[in-house]
């Protein structure tokens, strides 16, 4: 999506000006409100679920006590549950941002959204097609609840006072790849050709308060990934993401989702965020050395660590308007760019790849083997590759293996 036009950047240096001073005193850089208001099953809107039953849409509203500010910036978060359990109040990364987000100035907001029913799941015919869909559901619901704000603004006289030009989405696990894709599946064409639009409707979708944008303005990824990592470019939303290496639930590089049962490949946080820097996207990235899926949840100390990243990179796009932070020690994993690729092309290596090297066809077959005895930034792809899914293996030097899909047109 390309947010960017004359008036977007005449209104951005005007809020700049405006934040260095909202900024003073420590605001969105500390929690300088000590309780917090919760309002608690608030309506946004309404649709029928995948078995066809109408459902309200309910959020909760935190905001912090003896605040006067009425140009706040919103944070919305969703939770995780793998898209067919959870609620707004059972994810502990969502309440906790929540709750600490709102001690720093924020208002935000915990969603529900609409859940698959697990037995359509567990009697799936096509599990890729069952879980797109019901993502799908979920983008056009916080769509709906961004709209609903920004109606409350226009509509009520500003009852939560927000400023509706600052909407932050995030989310930890399946809420993270929610708000990822209500943000960077942003066109007609990139829709998955498995998703039936013409029974769920367009990506606006039908949930509620029609005739407002639904374009949020950066996003927070706890764990999260995007269904395809080309769907970000250059001019889109800021983002910051934090990822356990670990994770086998939701990949932290290019791999295959598997809450239990494989679903799709998708490319998370170690891919979107080398994607987003040859596209020039302001973003951040932490990754969590031998950690998990959502190590946060069970965890005060990762929880402190998963916050403290993803506020500082809130501040500093609030405060500032940009991102400006200094590399930390852990980075993400090496992948493979540029993804799709072509027939003959350089495939390049972020950091230098040591070990070896092997490249297969969705047969199996053997298209390109190298031993790299010494890092290298790029390898040739054989010629007259056909057009298609590969995968590239990567047996590192320590022994450990690495898979990541490779695309090809």
């Amino acid at each position: 999506m390309k947010i960017i036009s004359t008036l977007v950047i005449f209104f951005a240096a005007f809020l700049s000006v405006q934040a260095q001073s909202e900024c003073d005193g420590g605001r969105y850089q500390s929690p300088i409100f000590q309780q917090i208001n919760v309002s608690s099953d608030i309506s946004y809107g309404q649709a029928v679920n995948s078995d066809n039953f109408p459902l309200d849409l309910l959020c909760d509203i935190y905001e912090p006590v003896g605040d006067n500010s009425i140009n706040r910036p919103v944070v919305i978060m969703a939770h995780g549950g793998s898209f067919y359990t959870g609620s707004k109040t059972a994810d502990t990364s969502v309440t906790y941002f929540c709750h600490e987000l709102a001690k720093h100035g924020y208002l935000t907001v915990s969603m529900n959204y609409r859940l698959e029913n697990p037995l359509n799941i567990f009697t799936s015919s096509d599990i890729e097609k069952t879980f797109l869909e019901a993502v799908f559901r979920a983008v056009q619901d916080q769509k709906a609840l961004i709209r609903f704000l920004r109606k409350s603004v226009a509509e009520q006289n500003n009852p939560y006072g927000i400023d509706p030009n600052r909407i932050i989405v995030g989310g930890n696990s399946a809420g993270a790849i929610l708000s990822l894709h209500n943000a960077y599946l942003d066109d007609a064409a990139k829709i998955p050709s498995k998703i039936d639009t013409a029974a769920l409707g367009d990506l606006e979708g039908n949930s509620g308060n029609p005739g407002y944008s639904s374009i949020p303005q950066a996003v927070v990824n706890v764990c999260g990934a995007l269904g395809d990592s080309v769907w970000l470019e250059s001019g889109d939303q800021p983002f910051v993401s934090i990822h356990g290496d670990q994770d086998d639930v939701v990949p932290h590089n290019t791999g295959v989702a598997d809450p239990g049962i494989p679903i799709m490949t998708v490319d998370g946080s170690a891919s979107l965020k080398l994607r987003a820097d040859h596209q020039g996207v302001n973003n951040a990235f932490y990754l969590l050395l031998g950690a998990g899926h959502s190590p946060q949840n069970g965890s005060n100390a990762y929880m402190d660590t998963v916050f403290t990243f993803a506020r500082d990179f809130l501040a500093d796009l609030v405060c500032n308007g940009s991102l400006n932070m200094n590399p930390i020690s852990e980075t993400a994993a090496a992948v493979p760019f540029p993804n799709p690729s072509s027939s003959g092309s350089f495939l390049a290596i972020d950091q230098g790849w040591k070990g070896h090297l092997a490249l297969f066809d969705a047969l199996g077959r053997l298209c390109l083997e190298r031993k790299l005895d010494q890092p290298v930034p790029s390898v040739s792809l054989p010629q007259h590759l056909k057009p298609g899914v590969y995968w590239l293996k990567h047996t590192q030097a320590n022994g450990a293996v690495k898979h990541h899909k490779l695309l090809i047109q």
